[in-house]
């Protein structure tokens, strides 16, 4: 049988003050603990939630530089950690020699398409983070989700009818598809997320010289 000091399976989440009342029998050295782990776990999600943005921008403009790093690493000899990187990117592009571009005469982690892709919402992320305290934010509320599909059409049809042997897709064709398509779904989701994140103080409130924090 269960311990009556033990919480017990309830049907909603609990609240704090329900938390801290259930484990009151708990000795004071797990309690301590326990709100220790508590206050970091917190403290961490509370950090992500009001800097997720520059984490997003950060990851995406690390991906993008080792895409470009990999082929000159391999061209500088540094052959074990570059063939690390072009494997783990395998997971995320489908690498095709024909559709990459090359850097130092060795191919890229990353294939034309999928390079338009992550730089758009990159420099999305950018623009974001510049006019997040812009006076007028109408021009970054998120789209509908009608036209995140409609952007997503010309890449989808483009590599659609290569696949299929209706026409040979170019280089041309895959930027452009691709950074339509990652404009797009940044302008769908980035702003969804702004809005439910805490709000982060404009830097001239504090005091701070400047525009837009990038933070």
């Amino acid at each position: 049988m269960p311990s009556d000091n033990q919480p017990q399976p309830t049907s909603r989440p609990r609240t704090r003050a329900e938390v801290e009342a259930a484990l009151s029998g708990i000795g004071p050295r797990r309690q301590a603990f326990n709100h220790r782990v508590s206050g970091i776990v917190e403290g961490a999600l509370s950090g992500i939630q009001r800097h997720w943005l520059a984490l997003l921008n950060g990851v995406l403009l690390v991906f993008i530089g080792l895409a470009f790093l990999a082929p000159i690493g391999y061209a500088l000899g540094f052959t074990g950690p570059s063939a690390e990187v072009f494997t783990i990117y395998r997971y995320f592009c489908g690498q095709t020699p024909s559709h990459t571009f090359y850097v130092a005469g060795y191919q890229m982690c990353l294939c034309s398409r999928c390079l338009a892709i992550y730089s758009s919402l990159l420099i999305c992320g950018l623009l974001l983070a510049m006019f997040r305290h812009s006076p007028n934010r109408r021009f970054i509320r998120p789209i509908s989700w009608k036209w995140w599909v409609l952007g997503m059409l010309p890449m989808a049809l483009d590599g659609g009818t290569q696949l299929f042997g209706f026409h040979e897709s170019n280089l041309s064709l895959r930027l452009l598809t691709g950074a339509l398509f990652g404009v797009m779904t940044a302008w769908y989701i980035l702003p969804q997320i702004e809005d439910s994140s805490p709000a982060e103080p404009h830097p001239s409130a504090s005091g701070d010289m400047g525009g837009g924090s990038l933070a």
